[in-house]
Parts: C-alpha cells; sequence; structure tokens
C-alpha cells in the first residue's frame, strides 16, 4: 500500500473513531474542542508537549476513553503530568464539525 493510501485510509479511520464516540458520548464533544484550540494555539511553539486534562476541562479518567478509542495519545508522562494530543487534529475538526 503506498503512503498515500496508509494516511488516507488512518485518517478515515480516526474521523469514524471521533463520530462514533461523540454519538455515543456527546460530553466529549467540548472536550476535544478545548483540545483542538489548545494545539492550534501552540503550532509555532517547537516545545509543546500536549495539552493537560485541566486545559481541557475533563477528569483524567474520561481522557482515557479517548486514548483507548484512539483518538488520543499520551505524549508525554510523569511524576507529576500527563501531556495528550490529538492523533489526528484534522479529523477530529472533521468530526465535530459534523456533529
Amino acid at each position: 500500500m503506498c503512503m498515500y493510501m496508509y494516511v488516507y485510509v488512518h485518517a478515515m479511520q480516526d474521523y469514524n473513531n471521533t463520530i462514533q464516540l461523540l454519538a455515543q458520548k456527546p460530553e466529549y464533544l467540548k472536550t476535544l474542542q478545548l483540545a483542538v484550540q489548545k494545539e492550534e494555539e501552540n503550532l509555532s511553539n517547537k516545545q509543546y508537549l500536549g495539552w493537560q486534562w485541566f486545559d481541557v476541562e475533563t477528569h483524567p479518567a474520561k481522557l482515557m476513553r479517548l486514548v483507548t478509542s484512539s483518538i488520543v495519545k499520551v505524549n508525554f508522562k510523569s511524576n507529576n503530568s500527563t501531556n495528550y494530543l490529538l492523533k489526528n487534529r484534522e479529523s477530529v475538526k472533521r468530526a465535530i464539525k459534523r456533529s
């Protein structure tokens, strides 16, 4: 499979995962909107490790649902913090617009 097709298939999977999650759990809409906003505010920051639970106003335990749904990844973890990033921000933005 060529690289373009691989990227496209994974982007569609990310989009579908997000659509499915938002259909089942609409309370995650605000969390994903805030995550997109936070990441876009930091696009030029090369040291940006990702957002934390309080940035998206969501309890850390609820973020595990986003991780297990392959929408979010843990980008950095220490004794003091866990930083998350969206796996595919553009797919999440498209899914948000649809909901």
